[in-house]
């Protein structure tokens, strides 16, 4: 057979949930914010890089064309030159031979601004692949068969300057242009001037990051600032081909991670200008600031854990000590709780938990005395019992003989005497009766008193016939109708009369029983009434009237009593509208 398993699940305590409350809400509200600071910092970051990369696009643009102009002024200084032109211009007849014409292409050459920052390495002017003139920075500087093959790749018909590159020296840029005559407009040569891209790259790469690199690209040549750092250069170039004249800004992912990139087509060099910067690097910095955040985080959120702790203990701190002294109570070693002063919501727990003991203790000796009331009760009764049989028989017998006699008064009075001791004796089975039956049994009662009084003492009973169905405490009018005849009729000098009237309200029904005897000098306190010798014993019953009518409706149901000596006086009751 399977043994079940039950599993006790321990609840947590207060201090728990509100330390664990308040560090999650913080720590919640931290990373959020932490996150929101950095999505939005990170934004603004980028936003400001692309700018930036923006803006070192524009001013490699101008240092590109810039250094175009600039070689094209030694273009234009050498073809200008009387004596090359005289040399070049097939209408010319010069008797200068090659070495002047390169004594004088040499001393142009030394007189340039790029030639003092190492850009040339060399100028030559070819009329044919075997005519040429040179001029070099030294020996071994320009590579005669490099531009002898740049020769042969360029239209001798194309007017424009063409930036050209060659797999045997890939550390030099030819800017080649065709020279026409100025006479026939016919082509006559072509100047080539060799360029140190490794000088070029260094006057691109001046001034900007370590990190960031320079892409200069066409059909011809793919020339890169730092050709270490981006292995993905043919990726991007592909990425880009659809560029027309605009300007293009985008992130592009390449070799394996994401570069804020700015592009531009150069139409007169027919070429595109690519700056690139990294992505990650915009965010190093704040990846770092945000270690650092963590850090500072991780630290807010123990401080508050701890602080936390203070602060549940201090809250909770006066329920332990309520629970500590109900627990006290419980043990019967204290009966209230003592003042909690440190806030004001447990003072008034504490007020309300004393007021609940208080009605507590109340109900509990009302109930005491209802059982006590009740026992009494039926002891007086057990005490005073005879043999219910024997006495019915006895009194129906007591009524047949009076009857058979023709003695229809003492018949009466046996029947009704009868009467009224059978409904006390199932009335300690029963609490309630219908109104209808305790009119009866008054009813019977005030016609005994009648033929003891005889014309003296005359009864009126008027009750609301929609009340007679609803229920009341057994002999409930009962005690009061016997005090009406004994302390106020029954002293009367005259005649004397009895009302019982039950009026309907809205929730309640109302009892009152008058009548015009002697009436109170002093009305009495119930709840004073004592036994004593000289008083009837309808005196305590009336009391113990007054208490179980309380017990059981509380407030609503005590006697009121309205007395004028000598006119009238009257006992007053409400009950609560009762149904089966």
């Amino acid at each position: 057979m399977a043994i079940p398993l039950f599993i006790n699940k321990k609840k947590g305590t207060l201090r728990m949930y509100i330390t664990l409350v308040i560090t999650v809400i913080l720590a919640v509200s931290l990373i959020l914010s932490g996150i929101f600071f950095y999505k939005k910092t990170a934004n603004i970051l980028i936003e400001n890089q692309k700018q930036q990369v923006m803006k070192e696009l524009s001013q490699v643009n101008q240092n590109i064309t810039d250094q175009v102009n600039n070689l094209d002024y030694v273009n234009a200084l050498f073809v200008s030159n009387t004596i090359i032109r005289e040399a070049i211009e097939p209408s010319v007849d010069d008797s200068r031979n090659k070495l002047d014409i390169e004594k004088q292409m040499s001393f142009l050459l030394i007189n340039t601004y790029m030639w003092e920052q190492n850009y040339i390495n060399g100028v030559c002017i070819f009329q044919n692949p075997s005519e040429y003139y040179l001029a070099t920075s030294g020996p071994g500087t320009v590579n005669i068969k490099a531009n002898q093959d740049i020769l042969q790749s360029i239209s001798t018909s194309d007017p424009n300057l063409n930036i050209k590159m060659e797999d045997s020296t890939p550390s030099v840029l030819y800017f080649v242009r065709n020279i026409f005559s100025s006479y026939t407009g016919e082509y006559v040569a072509t100047i080539i001037i060799n360029v140190n891209k490794n000088t070029l790259i260094d006057f691109y790469n001046a001034g900007i990051d370590r990190e960031w690199f320079i892409y200069l690209y066409n059909d011809e040549i793919n020339l890169i600032t730092d050709s270490q750092s981006l292995p993905c250069a043919d990726e991007i170039s592909g990425k880009l081909d659809f560029l027309n004249n605009e300007t293009y800004l985008e992130e592009i992912d390449a070799g394996g991670q994401s570069y804020l990139t700015a592009a531009e087509k150069l139409p007169n060099l027919d070429m595109t200008s690519v700056v690139a910067a990294p992505r990650n690097q915009v965010l190093e910095k704040l990846n770092d600031t945000l270690r650092t955040y963590m850090l500072v985080l991780a630290v807010i959120v123990t401080l508050v854990l701890c602080i936390s702790i203070i602060i549940s203990r201090a809250v909770t701190r006066p329920i332990d000590n309520m629970i500590y002294q109900i627990n006290k109570i419980a043990e019967g070693k204290k009966d209230r709780l003592p003042p909690l002063e440190m806030y004001s919501e447990f003072n008034n727990l504490a007020d309300a938990f004393n007021h609940m003991l208080d009605k507590l203790d109340t109900y509990y000796k009302d109930n005491l005395e209802k059982q006590l009331l009740l026992k009494n009760a039926e002891i007086k009764a057990l005490q005073s019992q005879m043999d219910p049989h024997f006495m019915f028989n006895t009194l129906n017998t007591i009524a047949w003989k009076a009857q058979m006699t023709n003695n229809p008064e003492i018949y009466q009075m046996v029947i009704s005497l009868g009467e009224l001791l059978k409904a006390n004796v199932v009335s300690k089975d029963f609490t309630y009766v219908k109104l209808e039956d305790e009119l009866r049994y008054v009813k019977f009662y005030t016609y005994l008193q009648k033929m003891r009084f005889e014309e003296k003492i005359s009864v009126e009973i008027q009750a609301d016939s929609s009340l007679l169905h609803y229920k009341v405490p057994c002999f409930c009018i009962q005690p009061l109708v016997e005090n009406s005849i004994v302390h106020g009729l029954e002293p009367k000098k005259g005649k004397g009369k009895l009302v019982v009237n039950v009026i309907k309200h809205k929730d309640c029904m109302e009892i009152l029983v008058a009548d015009n005897g002697i009436g109170f000098e002093t009305i009495p306190d119930i709840c004073d009434i004592r036994p004593s010798s000289d008083e009837s014993h309808t005196h305590i019953g009336l009391r113990n009237l007054d208490r179980r009518l309380y017990l059981l409706f509380g407030e609503m149901a005590h006697l009121k009593i309205t007395s004028t000596l000598n006119v009238c006086t009257t006992i007053s009751f409400k009950l609560p509208l009762i149904v089966d």
